[in-house]
């Protein structure tokens, strides 16, 4: 497994729901930030329905998962941050949603676009990947190639430009690990911010958070890792 240490100058950071970034990639979104990397992340979904109450009013949860999300994102050292403001299982691979993406990647121009991995399905026999990750990701990807760089495509979405590398989270093929040993600490406090999420299991997460990026580490020879999938434009325009 290949260790990333390279710090981009611009990365975009594109996640279904509030607290995705911070779960899949908060260690590598703080030590880009910390290294001077200008990370924008754009959330699509408004998280409104993500509780298990049922008597839970929609548009507060979606209120307080807003705020909860600028915490977490200040913790982070994100520099822009947008939420598309699809609703919770609405987010769909449309036209509408790649023309988007395609515009933001245009105008940013990131050195790194980083999202879900839609082909990760099933995690062993406990969890399944959520239907809004799997076709975020895959509008993501279907903007980045080939509309971004392919002029025909959205015209009035601003000048072509070919992205030069694609991180995706969440994966089952891993290639590229991020050190993320110095800036465990702030992912830990950045997914604490998500409270109407965490609750009270705020140890339990933390330990599970503890655990997952000492085991990932391990795999690349470092204390705490994150790991991505990886793909590769070498002829890029920078």
């Amino acid at each position: 497994m290949r260790i990333m240490a390279e710090i981009p100058s611009r990365a975009l950071c594109v996640f279904a729901h509030p607290d995705d970034a911070d779960v899949g990639a908060g260690g590598t979104i703080a030590r880009w930030s910390e290294g001077g990397c200008e990370v924008r992340l754009v959330v699509a979904a408004r998280g409104e329905k993500g509780t298990t109450d049922p008597a839970a009013d929609p548009e507060e949860l979606a209120s307080s998962r807003a705020a909860e999300l600028a915490a977490a994102a200040a913790e982070l050292g994100v520099a822009r941050l947008e939420v598309l403001g699809y609703g919770d299982g609405e987010v769909e691979n449309t036209y509408e949603l790649r023309e988007r993406l395609v515009a933001m990647v245009r105008e940013f121009r990131p050195e790194v676009v980083l999202s879900h991995d839609p082909s990760a399905l099933f995690f062993g026999a406990t969890y399944f990947n959520h239907r809004d990750h799997r076709e975020l990701g895959f509008a993501l990807l279907d903007a980045v190639f080939p509309a971004c760089h392919l002029p025909l495509y959205f015209p009035a979405a601003g000048s072509p430009y070919r992205v030069p590398v694609v991180l995706l989270s969440g994966t089952l093929e891993g290639q590229v690990a991020v050190d993320v040993s110095e800036t465990l600490e702030r992912k830990k406090r950045a997914v604490a911010a998500h409270a109407s999420q965490v609750g009270r299991r705020g140890r339990e997460v933390e330990s599970s958070i503890e655990a997952t990026a000492r085991g990932l580490g391990r795999r690349a020879g470092l204390y705490a890792a994150e790991v991505f999938r990886e793909m590769r434009n070498e002829v890029a325009e920078r």
